[in-house]
């Protein structure tokens, strides 16, 4: 039996909420940058750190963990505006044709999404853009003192969630690793991605319909802060959110090409909630009830995938759609026919550059080894995602319906 005083201390180690405002301050002093912040991004802050005092509440050195994390995130931001505002010439920047990756994870989105940037002139973003963004490459190069500092956030990203290199391999390559345009999204405060809130215990928010326009307007602003006074052609990014956002992307980005896989969501979803317990297990130290978990993600993702079924912008001729099957057995030849789809040059360097990149071991996807999914341990069964996903199937004749 535990005494009083053992009882007071428990007591004691549960923290108080975060203070909005005290943050806001903070975070002004460490960006140096003491301007009146937009009261957009004021309302998005406040309205994520009340989303986070419903979560249950943290102890003492969790809430300390996490404003560490979001004075760095919210300072990164500030220091960003005020690039721009010093830099006129950044918003000035052109962004053409970006090709983007997107449909569901675990469907080749981030091999698509390297090979994509083998092009010569093509960019992608990197995980030293998303963690230090500022100042613009295109005013002060960065030094590998400046990614290895980034990257020393994936190193702690990593031993809190072991195993996900098996699952995620990519993320070997640190600094220089792509990301998705969830980590974006998340400098602005629309949503909540762990590669940027991994001290944060709980399953991240997603972008808020309302505010999606914004989002993607910053989306752009931050490409165009990467692309100032640098030699690009064309951005190739990548989201497992923008299937589900077609409106908005094309209405911020009308010349956008897009490439979308599809796999049998049978294959998909296991994939998905692996990674998902491996890293949100590691970030919360396993608490979380992934039986209870899986059935609804499956319920709201396929109800959104719905929705998006119903959008003609499904079958715009900007979006080039590619098996699954196809990817695996001749990644090259997908690239290749989605540049004729899109009458851009797939150059003879260009291939040879992706087939290199394929045959290097470094970028193997079993370099760390192979995960054997299920469904059981995710309370899902077969006839279950069946169900949930037999339009999307039969659309694109996945499954029991190829």
């Amino acid at each position: 039996m535990r005494s009083r005083s053992e009882k007071v201390g428990n007591v004691a180690a549960l923290s108080t909420g975060i203070d909005a405002s005290a943050l806001i301050r903070s975070s002004q002093m460490i960006a140096g940058h003491f301007d009146t912040p937009d009261p957009a991004l004021v309302g998005r802050v406040k309205r994520f750190i009340a989303w986070l005092n419903d979560q249950p509440p943290l102890r003492a050195e969790q809430k300390a963990d996490v404003e560490l994390q979001l004075r760095k995130l919210l300072s990164t931001r500030l220091r960003l505006a005020a690039d721009r505002k010093r830099i006129p010439a950044i918003a000035e920047e052109k962004i053409e044709r970006p090709i983007f990756v997107i449909g569901f994870g675990r469907t080749g989105t981030t091999l698509i999404h390297s090979l994509l940037a083998e092009d010569i002139g093509a960019r992608a973003p990197l995980w030293w853009h998303s963690h230090s963004p500022s100042p613009p490459p295109g005013e002060v190069p960065a030094t590998p003192e400046r990614i290895e500092l980034a990257a020393r956030e994936l190193d702690e990203m990593l031993m809190r969630s072991p195993g996900l290199l098996t699952l995620h391999p990519y993320w070997d390559k640190r600094g220089h690793c792509p990301i998705e345009c969830e980590e974006i999204f998340t400098l602005d405060f629309q949503n909540a991605y762990p590669s940027l809130l991994y001290k944060l215990p709980a399953l991240a928010m997603i972008l808020d319909a309302s505010n999606i326009a914004d989002a993607y307007r910053f989306h752009r602003q931050f490409l165009q802060q990467l692309q100032w006074r640098q030699p690009t052609s064309h951005w190739v990014v990548k989201g497992i959110y923008h299937q589900f956002a077609l409106d908005a992307l094309f209405e911020a980005y009308p010349d956008a090409l897009c490439i979308w896989p599809h796999r049998d969501p049978v294959q998909v979803h296991p994939s998905i909630m692996a990674i998902t317990a491996v890293l949100y297990g590691g970030i919360t130290n396993w608490q979380m009830d992934f039986q209870a978990l899986g059935p609804a993600f499956v319920e709201s993702i396929a109800a959104s995938l719905s929705e998006t079924m119903e959008n003609p912008l499904v079958d715009d001729p900007r979006i080039f759609h590619v098996d699954f099957h196809d990817l695996t057995r001749d990644p090259v030849d997908v690239i290749r026919r989605a540049y004729g789809h899109w009458q851009l040059d797939c150059t003879r360097e260009f291939e040879a550059r992706m087939r290199a990149w394929l045959a290097d071991p470094g970028n193997a996807s079993n370099r760390y080894g192979r995960y054997d999914y299920a469904l059981e341990p995710f309370g899902l069964t077969r006839e279950m995602i069946e169900t949930a996903f037999e339009g999307y199937s039969r659309r694109f004749r996945l499954g029991r319906f190829a």
